[in-house]
């Protein structure tokens, strides 16, 4: 695993407490696109702990099929699932999966960015069957308050961690969400049934926002200071609310 997404395992612990799911309107879009059930056979790449894994069980209790590299987070889905003989967990990389069982759907979650993008596409085309399609969604995450943002902003610009381009941090999610979306097109293996955007709302105390931050990729080297910096603005305000963007697309094979 590359640096960045070794982030992820080593904070492993935190994910359970902080990590928000994703919406029901995201799964009951995607039953628009196709029904599934217990005989269904679906992959999902890159499970982490088993948040959006959870939810696509608890929905249409299929075959599953998870595949996470981390092993603190393959132990975690281990914990969470061992009573489950229907869910297979492999702890390895998208990459270095070898199966041949072909999938119904393959799922992502806030995870597919981290596969080889020279590969991902073709093998994922590879794996559906016929008829499968591929689901990938992301959370997005924001400061809704104005004036609480710049605040915090300000710590990151002290901390050589502010954006240089002058753009906001809802003009850079609207770019990357734009930019997924031409990926997926560009590739040359899928078209899109749906592109769909879902906005919510959660609110974080002091502590939890500090532990939600730190899962982040990108504050992997950020000292105690800041983090203690930041805690002090959200403690002045008491609560937090996090703007969170669902960005989710769903794509058939050509």
């Amino acid at each position: 695993m590359e640096e960045n997404a070794l982030h992820f395992d080593t904070h492993s612990g935190i994910y359970s407490d902080v990590r928000p799911g994703y919406p029901n309107e995201v799964y009951e879009t995607i039953s628009k696109y196709k029904l599934f059930n217990k005989n269904s056979n679906i992959l999902e790449i890159g499970s982490g702990n088993g948040i959006a894994s959870q939810e696509i069980y608890n929905k249409w209790q299929p075959k599953l099929t998870l595949i996470e590299p981390g092993n603190n987070l393959h132990n975690l889905l281990k914990d969470r699932f061992n009573k489950n003989g229907g869910i297979k967990i492999y702890n390895t990389s998208f990459e270095e999966y070898n199966n041949e069982a072909v999938f119904d759907a393959i799922f992502s979650a806030t995870a597919f960015h981290w596969c080889d993008i020279k590969t991902k596409y073709k093998k994922v085309h590879a794996l559906l069957k016929n008829d499968g399609i591929l689901i990938l969604y992301w959370n997005n995450y924001g400061i809704e308050d104005e004036e609480t943002y710049k605040e915090i902003q300000n710590i990151y610009v002290k901390y050589g961690k502010g954006r240089k381009d002058g753009k906001s941090v809802c003009e850079m999610q609207m770019e990357q969400i734009e930019n997924r979306k031409r990926e997926i097109e560009e590739s040359g293996c899928f078209e899109i049934l749906e592109h769909k955007i879902i906005k919510t709302v959660k609110e974080y105390d002091g502590n939890d926002y500090i532990k939600l931050i730190k899962t982040f990729s990108d504050h992997g080297k950020l000292n105690d200071k800041f983090f203690s910096e930041i805690n002090a603005i959200i403690k002045n305000e008491n609560e937090i609310k996090v703007r969170i963007v669902v960005n989710l697309e769903i794509a058939r094979k050509i």
